[in-house]
This record gives structure tokens, C-alpha cells and sequence, in this order.
């Protein structure tokens, strides 16, 4: 098995949207995904076959210790990608085109096709830089920077973001990863490593992988049982902060697409419970695990001080830190002391209440003192 497809959910997301009967405009842009996502499905399936012809070395790789950095959206795992992203004498990561394009002729193919005509690779930077200005105040990224390797699963069906993309957060909770079987979740991870294979293989394998993934929160178990050595960073910060910051975020991509209120409403309720559900699965799956397998990094200590906090993930996960690392954490505490904005979402504003969702994080309260009077005025923009 070398791409894997879920023909399942596929199936039920366009019987989904042809009985919805969605306005004129979703009803052409989800036509459009789902037409684009499965083609594009085919042409990563053949590539990645043709791997096995042309590269078939990349089977010898081996993924050794790889380090998942996981939270609930809004947690700061793009911050603390990014810093890790830094010890690139250890470190591979996907970056955004990289994940869209999984097989290693793709990127080789692309590769050359950029040096050989760099001007037209960069007008497309630039025109997809504008085309999401808006999404990006909110979630900051690019083609060109390390991103969510959950996107590797996109086309496959088989990921979480599936129902930011399809308003029918209800009807598939049922295609969350660990409400899946457990013989379907393992045909998943195994992609996943394949996908995880070639990108390091592409890269020298003498590196290992730093994956970035809120969404992998459902998927925390299964990783570290397919990679029994890795090493799990869980991002910890006031759910008062990231569910209303996150439902902002959503809201604002639904109505850009011209979903209905009433659909997203109800979309974002699921979503809310969802948040909840990742919480406390997330604590769950780390007490299983043995104290050098995982770190736990809270928001505020890692937008204090970024050295101290990684240096104390590090020690805590027995890494070591390199001079030239160690010098591109001293440059970061000064530069994330000076950066700021104002991004601020209220529950009401989402139609939650304080004691609402108190009752479902009570765990996550108990053990870390959360409440809603800890939200700050202002918060620092790389929260993501």
C-alpha cells in the first residue's frame, strides 16, 4: 500500500452535498474540491508509485526518533515548529508545497522546474500571497515555510480538516482518527510513514522529522505506537483563548465560501465539543506514555522565553543542543519580545459561556489553573 484513499468518507461527503441543496456558490466551490482533491489524489497515487521504479532506495530510510509537535489549534505549534524548525543539523520538516506534492519525483520535478524559471515560481508565491491576505492575519503561512503535515492526508480523505472545508462537522465525527478502526487507522499511519519516508530520504537520512500538527491530536496514539521511539511535544494554552480564537478562524474561511449561517452555527458547536474532546484525549494518551517520550509546553512560558523553554524540552526528551542552535534561540527571545498584536475573541461572541465550557475542561482546569480572566488584552500573533 502505497497511497491510501478513503472511499468512504469520499462517497459520503457528495451524497452529503447534493442533498444538502447548498446556495449556487458552495454548491460549485465544493464540486470544485472534491473534484480537485481526488484528481489530484490520482496524480500523487501514480508519482508515488513510480517512486518505488525510479527511487526505490527510500525504502532503506530509516525514521529515527521523530518529534511530533501537537496541541489544540491556537496552542502556539506553529511558534514552536518554527524554533525547533532552527536545529536543522537534526531537523526535516515538510513545507507547505512539499506536502501538497508527496512523491519525490514531484518534488524533484519541481525543484528543478523553480531554479530552471524563478520568476514565475515567484509571481505564484506573490498571487498566493494576496489571495490569502485575509486568512493569513489570522493563521499566518506560506508555500515556501514549514507547514501541517496533516495536509499529507487531505487528499487521501483521511484527515481532520476535512470538515473545515465541508460544513458537516457532525455527520463526520465519525471519520475522526481515533473513533476510526483500529485496521483503517494503521493503513493511515502506514501512508503517513511512506509520506514521512521520501521527504527524508529527499533531505539525507541522516536527519530525522519535527511534524507540527494540531490536528494530529486524534492521531497522538497511533503515533506513538508506529513510531515507538518518537517523541511527543504537547502545547498547553487557556482553551479560553484558542477555542474562541480558533471558531474565529473558522468563521471567518466558511463565510469567504458562502456557507450559511445556520450551517456554520452548527458546524462550530461540533467543533467546540471537538476542542473539548482533543483536550482531554490529549492528556490521556501522554499519561501512557514513559517521561522521555513526551514534554508538556505551556503558551506563557514559551512566549516569555523561547531558549529556556526549549532548552528545557530538550533536556526533558534527552536532546542536545548545538552551539550554532543554541545562538538562533538567543536571537529569537529578543525578536518574539518585540512582536505583538491585538487578536482577541470572546466566548459570546460564539454564543459559549464561561461555565459551559469550564464543565467540559474541568481536568484541564484542575491541573493547570485555567480561567477566563487569564485571557490577556492583547496576545502574541504567532499563537498559531
Amino acid at each position: 500500500m502505497y497511497f491510501y484513499f478513503d472511499f468512504r468518507t469520499y462517497f459520503k461527503i457528495i451524497r452529503l452535498v447534493i442533498t444538502d441543496k447548498p446556495n449556487p456558490k458552495r454548491l460549485v466551490i465544493h464540486f470544485m474540491l472534491l473534484f480537485v482533491l481526488s484528481g489530484w489524489a490520482l496524480n500523487n497515487a501514480i508519482c508515488m508509485q513510480l517512486d518505488r521504479i525510479f527511487f526505490p532506495n527510500y525504502r532503506k530510510t530509516n525514521v529515527v526518533q521523530p518529534v511530533f509537535i501537537v496541541g489544540n489549534a491556537r496552542s502556539g505549534t506553529t511558534l514552536f515548529h518554527r524554533l525547533l524548525s532552527g536545529d536543522d543539523e537534526r531537523f526535516v520538516c515538510f513545507k507547505g508545497w512539499e506536502i501538497y506534492f508527496p512523491s519525490i519525483i514531484q518534488k524533484k520535478t519541481i525543484r528543478t522546474l523553480a531554479r530552471i524559471f524563478p520568476k514565475p515560481v515567484r509571481w505564484f508565491l506573490e498571487w498566493e500571497a494576496r489571495q490569502f491576505q485575509e486568512v493569513r492575519k489570522i493563521r499566518p503561512g506560506s508555500l515556501n515555510k514549514p507547514d501541517e503535515d496533516e495536509f499529507l492526508l487531505l487528499t487521501s480523505f483521511a484527515s481532520h480538516v476535512l470538515s473545515a472545508l465541508f460544513p458537516y462537522a457532525t455527520e463526520l465525527r465519525g471519520a475522526t482518527f481515533n473513533e476510526l478502526p483500529e485496521r483503517k487507522q494503521k493503513r493511515i499511519m502506514r501512508f503517513y510513514r511512506e509520506c514521512v519516508l521520501r521527504q527524508l530520504y529527499l533531505y539525507g537520512g541522516d536527519r530525522t522529522l519535527v511534524s507540527k500538527n494540531p490536528a494530529f491530536v486524534p492521531k497522538m496514539r497511533g503515533l506513538a505506537q508506529e513510531f515507538p521511539d518518537s517523541k511527543l511535544i504537547y502545547l498547553m494554552r487557556n482553551p479560553f483563548e484558542t477555542i474562541p480564537s480558533l471558531l474565529k478562524l473558522m468563521s471567518t474561511l466558511w463565510k469567504e465560501i458562502g456557507i450559511e449561517s445556520d450551517h456554520i452555527d452548527r458546524s462550530l458547536r461540533e467543533m467546540t465539543e471537538g476542542s473539548i474532546r482533543d483536550y482531554n484525549f490529549a492528556l490521556e494518551v501522554l499519561s501512557e506514555l514513559p517521561d522521555d517520550r513526551y514534554a508538556i509546553v505551556e503558551y506563557t512560558d514559551l512566549v516569555a522565553d523561547p531558549k529556556t523553554t526549549v532548552e528545557k524540552v530538550y533536556n526533558r526528551l534527552n536532546l542536545s543542543i548545538s552551539p550554532e542552535f543554541e545562538g538562533k534561540l538567543s536571537a529569537e527571545r529578543s525578536r518574539q519580545k518585540r512582536f505583538h498584536s491585538s487578536n482577541v475573541y470572546s466566548l459570546e461572541e460564539f454564543g459559549l459561556s464561561e461555565s459551559e465550557l469550564s464543565e467540559g475542561i474541568a481536568d484541564i482546569i484542575d491541573q493547570f489553573g485555567y480561567n477566563l480572566e487569564d485571557v490577556p488584552v492583547n496576545v502574541t500573533k504567532e499563537m498559531l
